[in-house]
């Protein structure tokens, strides 16, 4: 890994732990689950893309989740077994932003949807 990637794989990760750490507390200090999922939305996406920096992926701008865990499952296949997480979050994430077609994220599926995201965690690390 060149040093240029590293630092910028840096900045992604340091967003991206930020999201996370965000849903993290609303979980533990009761706010609303829906976004509980828009922040482990964000903080996947952020994760992926330093992930994929790091590697010399050159960055593209998308939200698309699957198409991020195609690019990562290039250098790691465990990262397959993540494409309904990438489904559920990328669902939750639109929903929020048109509320009329949103279906509220329950507590139970939120702390499903963050107990994922930490097993996920584990392979970018």
């Amino acid at each position: 890994m060149n040093e240029n990637n590293k630092i910028k794989a840096g900045e992604w990760f340091e967003k991206a732990r930020r999201d996370f750490e965000t849903a993290k507390l609303l979980l533990r200090y009761g706010g609303h689950p829906d976004p509980v999922a828009v922040f482990l939305q964000q903080a996947v996406e952020k994760y992926l893309k330093g992930y994929l920096i790091a590697r010399g992926w050159k960055l593209v701008k998308t939200h698309d989740l699957k198409l991020l865990i195609d690019e990562a499952k290039k250098h790691d296949n465990n990262f397959e077994k993540f494409y309904d997480l990438a489904d559920r979050l990328t669902k939750h994430y639109v929903d929020e932003k048109y509320p009329p077609m949103a279906a509220d994220v329950t507590v139970e599926e939120a702390k499903a949807l963050y107990a994922q995201v930490e097993e996920l965690l584990k392979i970018v690390k």
